[in-house]
């Protein structure tokens, strides 16, 4: 999960290269000279013509193993053949697993069939973990906090300490680059999944009590 929708205004489908790279939910997305949907990157906007941000990403187009933001803990790997995440655990004990869901999204690329990505733009609040940690110097810190405007991320990758090789650009982001995406309404907070269990108290969240966690989710307002 790298979305969470509180509320969205338009849910339009635009084309998309179903081979082409990762685009997970959340996201900030532009569109390519063939119309097609593709991570926005503030490195852009400051060019002649260059390709404005026109939304968040509502699908994600991945092959599981790269759909997350890694420095954020949200998850290690959305692949539930890989996982076992979405999965009911039978037999007595517990030997084998079944799937709840046999579907082209279970690979977490939901645009392969459709050559289509949902995409939600004219404002929307929304938690998603698409958000930087590191800004693209490898140093500085993003800090996040309540009525702050946030931007799209510029290009580059990210090594993850488990060897995943991740492109940053169209995470939002607390550094001043391009066009306004968003206002930050909560900061950065683990979020919870609703499963019971002691792992973080979430007192401050309407769903409140303890649960497991989804992982850290950043609470934006979309102004796009």
């Amino acid at each position: 999960m790298a979305l969470i929708e509180v509320f969205h205004v338009v849910a339009t489908e635009l084309s998309v290269d179903a081979s082409g790279p990762d685009i997970p939910q959340g996201l900030i997305v532009t569109l390519d000279d063939d119309g097609q949907v593709v991570a926005a990157d503030s490195a852009d906007q400051i060019q002649p013509g260059g390709a404005m941000p026109i939304g968040i990403a509502a699908d994600s187009l991945s092959d599981g193993s790269t759909s997350f933001t890694p420095e954020s803990n949200s998850a290690l790997s959305r692949n539930p053949k890989g996982t076992l995440t979405g999965a009911l655990v039978i037999g007595a004990l517990g030997a084998q697993q079944r799937f709840t869901q046999n579907r082209v999204a279970d690979n977490f690329n939901e645009v392969l069939a459709s050559g289509k990505m949902t995409v939600y733009h004219s404002g929307g609040e929304f938690w998603t973990d698409q958000y930087e940690v590191v800004h693209a110097d490898g140093n500085t810190i993003a800090s996040y906090h309540p009525a702050a405007p946030l931007y799209a991320s510029q290009g580059g990758e990210i090594l993850h300490a488990a060897g995943d090789v991740v492109e940053r650009s169209g995470r939002f982001t607390d550094q001043v680059l391009g066009l306004l995406v968003g206002w930050t309404l909560t900061d950065v907070t683990s979020y919870p999944s609703g499963v019971p269990g002691t792992e973080t108290g979430f007192n401050s969240l309407p769903e409140g009590g303890n649960s497991l966690t989804w992982g850290n989710f950043l609470h934006i307002k979309l102004d796009l």
